[in-house]
């Protein structure tokens, strides 16, 4: 775990989520369950079983840090389309597994879905101890204090060669925001735009690591 320096209450988990320990909140963004559902139901032969993964990879992680409550900074579903009865039957049996509160700070696309699963708590935003608030969209994020957000799914290039670079999921920390990599396993991502005071971190190794900023310039 990688402890932010002006938020030491913070760690960034190289699975690609954020725990704040003294509350043992497990904070992660952007799990797009569903998408591949979705595409199958629009006729692409795209395979199972990314939302049972991921899904799976939450019950471990929570599990391995003894989190009491887990968040999620928007964007858990990806769509209508992909709200199968088998999606909402295993969120159903991942809730009462999990056993912890689950709170949704709904993003963009759980907006589109009529219909959320009734043991999940949905809020606009949620406001932490230590002056931190979670949000979906950077955007948003408004006033002092830290705030976590996801909806940028970040990526960071580095090069490894004059023609070949290095893809990776990556933190953000853009002054006053902090913006988490997507947790699901099919969700692609957007290269940074760096800008001179960002920080970027990154798991190597199953450790977090800071970039230097050479490499993401």
């Amino acid at each position: 775990m990688y402890p932010l320096p002006h938020a030491p209450f913070l760690r960034l988990l190289p699975e690609g989520a954020c725990f704040q320990s003294d509350s043992a909140t497990l904070i992660v963004a952007d799990v797009h369950l569903g998408k591949s559902a979705a595409f199958r139901a629009k006729g692409l032969p795209v395979p199972e079983g990314d939302s049972a993964r991921d899904l799976g990879r939450l019950l471990e992680l929570a599990g391995k840090h003894q989190a009491h409550h887990l968040v999620i900074a928007g964007d858990l579903f990806h769509s209508s389309a992909g709200m199968t009865p088998e999606l909402e039957a295993a969120i159903g049996d991942f809730i009462v597994r999990l056993g912890i509160p689950v709170t949704l700070v709904a993003g963009n696309h759980d907006l589109k879905i009529p219909n959320l699963p009734v043991a999940l708590r949905s809020v606009p935003y949620l406001d932490l101890g230590h002056d931190f608030r979670v949000v979906h969209d950077p955007e948003h994020a408004r006033g002092g204090g830290l705030h976590i957000a996801g909806h940028w799914h970040p990526v960071v290039k580095i090069p490894d060669g004059k023609r070949t670079s290095l893809r990776l999921p990556c933190f953000l920390l853009r002054q006053n925001t902090l913006v988490l990599p997507a947790f699901g396993s099919f969700t692609g991502g957007a290269v940074l735009d760096a800008s001179p005071d960002d920080r970027v971190f990154v798991a190597l190794r199953e450790q977090v690591v800071e970039l230097p900023p050479a490499l993401v310039r």
